[in-house]
């Protein structure tokens, strides 16, 4: 009996360590506050997880010193913001004379000449267009920039770039893009950014 007990145990681990070699070993390190540096048979990826340097599960005043920040100026009005339910939200009364009027940002080191891919969900509760930006610190200058067409529906969003200059702050617009920037709430939650 003893001998079967001991046998079971040996193919046991025999199969494991089989299992354990055919599978691809891929180890993650948390390298900075927001980044995980994974590691695969492949090579290396830096992975910085915009999330987690600002939460939309709680509702925050989203300005200095936090990391997401919201800024409403020129003839743009905005109802209320926060967060609820996982997302950022932001009631817009008036959207302004300018796609820059009204910016939800955060600071995020964006080294020139590297690839990146910005995923992020959203919405609006009527139809509309959503801006989002690079771009550098003081100077303001666009790096990079797309739009994307917002629905009712929540959608995810891609956005793949390789900036030419160094990038500091990601920025969505919802302010006057286009004729298509009408007042309404926008909802954005799950925003991503790899570094591959």
């Amino acid at each position: 009996m003893k001998k079967i007990y001991i046998f079971l145990l040996l193919i046991s681990f025999i199969l494991f360590i089989a299992g354990c070699a055919g599978s691809p070993q891929v180890t993650q390190q948390e390298t900075a506050p927001g980044v995980t540096e994974v590691t695969t048979p492949e090579g290396k990826a830096q992975v910085i997880n915009v999330t987690k340097l600002g939460v939309f599960n709680e509702n925050l005043m989203f300005s200095a010193p936090s990391n997401w920040y919201i800024v409403v100026q020129g003839t743009a009005e905005v109802e209320e913001y926060g967060a609820k339910g996982g997302f950022f939200y932001v009631k817009i009364k008036n959207p302004g004379d300018a796609f820059w009027h009204i910016q939800f940002g955060t600071h995020v080191p964006l080294p020139a000449n590297k690839k990146y891919k910005l995923t992020f969900e959203a919405k609006a509760d009527a139809e509309r267009d959503l801006q989002v930006r690079v771009i550098q610190d003081q100077t303001w200058e666009i790096v990079e920039s797309t739009t994307f067409n917002l629905t009712p529906e929540v959608q995810k969003f891609e956005w793949e770039f390789t900036p030419k200059k160094d990038g500091h702050i990601i920025v969505f617009d919802m302010g006057k893009i286009s004729e298509k920037s009408i007042a309404t709430t926008i909802y954005i939650a799950n925003v991503e950014l790899v570094e591959e």
